[in-house]
């Protein structure tokens, strides 16, 4: 199965049609109950982890996920959270999705060239997009960190990753949704495929539906390091996140991420690079 983007009612359906102004705010609510992560724990406001971690939500689907926060209003997530109306998705600040939270329009994306082709894959599926967004970035954020080449060790079997996102609590009953919430696993298989690792959520703590996008960090001295997106559940025949995850190395597709961004930033500051 995969870690699908997440239906939310109740967010007010002229979202996608409103300008969305820096300090904008709805008056709708994203109906949820409980919080994300299936056995995790609730990542309070100014909590550490919180300040790269934001919510994707695409308007026109009425679908949530998560991302990560990257420098220049960018921000890391998977393919399969991108919409078919890029300009109907929004980044949501803060720890709950609900129409009181900060949110930016998303102006631009680009996606894997990979996942167009492989998608249905088995492996190397190529499930990594960039999103930008307008405005600026709300007070108490700030990009998250990559993992180090010479770090890359440290994702070894057994290893302890941490994951977070704003998915459902419950994978049987699909409850819990939109607010931020955060758990540890372990790496079954670091060489999945040559761009993913296998995660190991047997012990019923885990990424579900609505954490698509969001991060996999390898904690180092108290300070979080990303390395990973979440993409999809393996051997997970129920589809209720009980088994196993792959996620997408985003140290494997640094080079497409860094082409990336320049080329996001520079359409957006001069339509002719020439020039």
């Amino acid at each position: 199965m995969k870690l699908n983007k997440l239906v939310l009612a109740g967010l007010v359906s002229s979202l996608a049609l409103t300008a969305c102004s820096p300090q904008a705010s709805n008056q709708g609510e994203i109906q949820t109950t409980g919080e994300g992560i299936i056995g995790g724990s609730v990542v309070a406001a100014g909590d550490k982890i919180q300040e790269s971690i934001v919510a994707v939500y695409d308007a026109a689907e009425g679908q949530l996920c998560t991302g990560s926060l990257l420098p220049n209003n960018l921000v890391l997530t998977a393919a399969h959270c991108i919409g078919h109306d890029s300009e109907a998705m929004y980044v949501f600040f803060g720890t709950e999705v609900n129409g009181k939270a900060q949110r930016r329009r998303v102006d631009k994306v680009a996606i894997s060239s990979l996942w167009e082709t492989r998608q249905y894959e088995d492996f190397d599926t190529g499930d990594i997009a960039l999103m930008h967004f307008q405005g600026d970035v709300p007070a108490g954020y700030k990009p998250a960190t990559f993992l180090s080449e010479t770090n890359k060790k440290l994702l070894k079997k057994g290893a302890k990753v941490v994951l977070a996102g704003y998915g459902i609590t419950d994978g049987v009953t699909g409850d819990g949704a939109g607010k931020l919430r955060m758990t540890s696993v372990k790496i079954a298989d670091p060489k999945f495929s040559v761009t993913e690792i296998k995660l190991d959520q047997t012990d019923g703590t885990g990424a579900c539906h609505g954490d698509s996008g969001g991060p996999a960090y390898i904690e180092i001295k108290g300070k979080f390091y990303l390395w990973g997106v979440t993409s999809r559940g393996v051997e997970d025949s129920a589809n209720d996140c009980s088994q196993f995850s792959a996620y997408t190395s985003a140290l494997a597709h640094k080079v497409w991420l860094n082409r990336m961004a320049n080329k996001l930033s520079v359409s957006l500051t001069n339509p002719d690079p020439t020039k």
